[in-house]
């Protein structure tokens, strides 16, 4: 199992909410946790074989920014 973690701009609950839908449909997503006490607003993957550059592409398209770090 892979942990890949994102830089994100997530500022709220709300924000999670909207990209919750991009987290629990892509394939091979097993666990993620968000830490918006985290400066910058951390996103952490558990992962076994998920496309990394299509999590962040969904991020995108939600109106919001991720990298991997």
């Amino acid at each position: 199992m892979e942990k890949i973690v994102l830089k994100t701009d997530l500022s709220c609950k709300h924000c999670v909410m909207k990209v919750e839908p991009v987290l629990k449909n892509e394939a091979g997503i097993i666990d993620y946790s968000v830490d918006l006490e985290h400066p910058d607003k951390l996103v952490t993957i558990s992962s076994e074989g998920s496309n990394i550059d299509s999590v962040i592409a969904g991020f995108k398209k939600a109106g919001y920014s991720a990298e991997k770090i």
